[in-house]
């Protein structure tokens, strides 16, 4: 008996031990498995959080073998949704989880550990850039609004019954009967655009809206009370939130009753002045801008958004030295941007899916062709996912393999990379130019090349 006291006094004292020296044990969270069919994907955690939007979240970098195999762990204050590739994920402080995420095919994932059933049933949520329940067009053979209504009908019964069916948080359920009230929105919402690819309407917003009256009653019934700040939590909610309250719906008899609340017009204040960065940088009309936004707003969570956004943009501004990057030819060869330095460097950042990119390439050639005794490098970058489509392409237009370069979009985060086309311009000595130069079609372009020749 005294051995048996002794012993559970030193397990009590051991279990103290440990939560005294790691106090934050229970924000810990513990993934491993394996990436599959990732290619050139990001190989980032990517947290769904509000500063997402505004490209702050607190994404975490995974470290993969040659098999993909990974092991990652990191700290959690709340529970949270992430996006891994295609994957949803919801993760809770504390989980340990084992996993085989497949990129090209979300629903092939399998789990194993604390909540592998919650992570289960959001391999099969349909994506909202799909038109949710459209699959991408797949799914509207039809002009008839009331065949899609019973669609996301039929949909979202399904997905409730087996939202209902899981041992899950109340509060994980309430953000799914969200979701599905979303998805079903959004498939009606996005029923015009995906008929317009159908040749069975225009797209224009006016028709836009009268294409849907039919069914106002039925988007009125599932948006009722949406409007609630607690919803900003879900990431697929703030994706929608201006559909909320257009002005042609609204003119339609649809959303009548939706307005922003405090919290969402501050949410949209905030956004649009990241926009203006994202799309410009930290010009001196935006520098000013943000500036008046910190004063405006001298406390809260905006106001330490902001100032985090404004650390985030100040390397790029014009003489700061160039981020150095690292990426691949399509022989495989590893090359380095700082490789280049010596030369002016336009760097053009472009995808095979991107159509304004592709619709640049011929004016890109025509900068090569005449500056091709000057001292200056075109460097066409690809953000490619799939490596297969971006050989292809490359095969398809003949292009020379050991001057056509790819990298992974996440080596890009510090260029605050949002969309593309983008184009970057340095200087001979690996001096920023600007990150948000003009497009190889602009005749600003040529300009600003000319000025900067001139001084060399």
């Amino acid at each position: 008996m005294r051995k048996q006291l002794y012993s559970l006094v030193l397990s009590l004292i051991s279990l103290f031990t440990v939560l005294s020296c790691n106090p934050q044990g229970e924000k810990q969270v513990k993934l491993s498995g394996q990436l599959i069919n990732w290619g050139n994907a990001q190989q980032v955690l990517m947290s769904d959080e509000i500063a997402a939007d505004f490209g702050l979240a607190a994404n975490q970098s995974i470290r993969v073998d040659e098999q993909g195999n990974f092991t990652l762990t990191f700290e959690l204050n709340s529970p949270t949704y992430f996006s891994l590739g295609r994957n949803k994920l919801y993760l809770q402080p504390g989980n340990v989880l084992q996993m085989k995420v497949d990129y090209r095919d979300p629903e092939k994932s399998s789990f194993q550990g604390d909540n592998a059933e919650l992570q289960a049933y959001l391999s099969s949520v349909p994506f909202p850039k799909a038109g949710s329940y459209l699959a991408g067009g797949r799914n509207v053979n039809s002009p008839d609004i009331h065949v899609i209504q019973r669609l996301a009908e039929e949909e979202s019964d399904t997905r409730k019954e087996q939202l209902e069916a899981l041992n899950a948080p109340d509060e994980f359920k309430e953000l799914e009967n969200l979701r599905i009230r979303l998805d079903a929105l959004n498939t009606l919402l996005s029923l015009p655009i995906y008929g317009s690819f159908k040749g069975y309407w225009d797209a224009n917003e006016i028709q836009r809206a009268e294409i849907l009256i039919p069914s106002k009653d039925y988007l009125n019934a599932l948006a009722k009370d949406i409007m609630q700040d607690a919803h900003l939590q879900h990431p697929n909610f703030r994706e929608m939130l201006y559909d909320l309250v257009d002005s042609h719906l609204q003119a339609n008899g649809i959303f009548t009753d939706l307005a922003f609340t405090p919290s969402m017009q501050a949410y949209d204040a905030f956004g649009a002045l990241v926009k203006q960065l994202e799309l410009e940088g930290l010009t001196r009309e935006n520098a000013s801008e943000l500036s008046a936004y910190l004063v405006a707003n001298p406390s809260g969570e905006y106001h330490d958004m902001a100032n985090r956004v404004q650390q985030a943009y100040a390397p790029l501004l014009k003489g700061q030295p160039a981020i150095d990057l690292t990426f691949t030819d399509a022989t495989g060869q590893e090359r380095n941007l700082s490789e280049f330095e010596g030369k002016m460097i336009y760097v053009d950042l472009w995808a095979t899916w991107c159509g304004p990119c592709i619709d640049e390439l011929p004016a890109l050639e025509e900068l090569k062709a005449l500056y091709k005794n000057e001292p200056i490098t075109f460097l066409p970058l690809s953000i490619d996912s799939d490596l297969d489509a971006w050989q292809a392409f490359i095969s398809k237009h003949e292009s020379e393999s050991n001057k056509e370069f790819i990298i992974n979009r996440s080596a890009l985060d510090k260029y605050k990379l949002i969309t593309i086309p983008r184009y970057l311009l340095i200087d001979q000595d690996f001096k920023i130019i600007t990150v948000f130069a003009p497009k190889p079609s602009d005749p600003k372009t040529k300009a600003l090349i000319d000025s900067y020749l001139q001084k060399t």
